[in-house]
């Protein structure tokens, strides 16, 4: 069941990350019609595109780490024992848990004072800009809480003997 939601969970952000990608491409080709043919440039186009690839990048961050699409020095890591290597892992993913709760504690403050503050061309609370910064956040935590969650859950199975080993 937690399975299943994980896995509704990282598709509807993978989703969102694309609707987002959508909107800036034909946003920004109604930017370039508009300025060379039309020859009248759209002042609010540039705006959005700037704001979708804040959401787009703090939703992405997650979906690479989940995917572990991030640089790893996998050169130096397969030359060291098991051991250390889990606890390499396992230490990556405490500072990626605590790289999004950061972002997430930090951003929440910064919202506060944003909400106050609204977009030069499109009029809106700049709090809806940074609220993306607070998802990608907190979809980060959620992301880092389960591959900790997994290296404790391997970590049990392994010390399990096996079924039909001699006692």
């Amino acid at each position: 069941m937690i399975e299943t939601i994980n896995r509704v969970i990282d598709r509807s952000i993978e989703w969102c990350v694309v609707a987002v990608f959508m909107f800036i491409v034909v946003v920004g080709g109604m930017q370039v019609f508009s300025r060379f043919v039309l020859n009248m440039p759209l002042a609010w186009s540039e705006e959005i595109q700037i704001y979708g690839h804040v959401w787009m990048i703090f939703l992405t961050i997650p979906i690479a780490y989940n995917r572990g699409a991030h640089i790893l020095m996998n050169i130096l890591l397969e030359r060291m024992p098991a051991g250390i290597r889990r606890t390499i892992a396992i230490l990556v993913d405490v500072m990626w848990l605590w790289l999004g709760l950061s972002i997430t504690f930090f951003t929440m403050r910064l919202v506060r004072v944003a909400a106050y503050q609204m977009s030069p061309s499109l009029g809106i609370p700049m709090s809806y800009i940074y609220l993306g910064m607070i998802v990608g956040g907190a979809y980060l935590t959620l992301v880092a809480l389960r591959k900790l969650v997994a290296h404790r859950h391997v970590r049990s199975i392994a010390v399990t003997p096996a079924q039909d080993a001699p006692l």
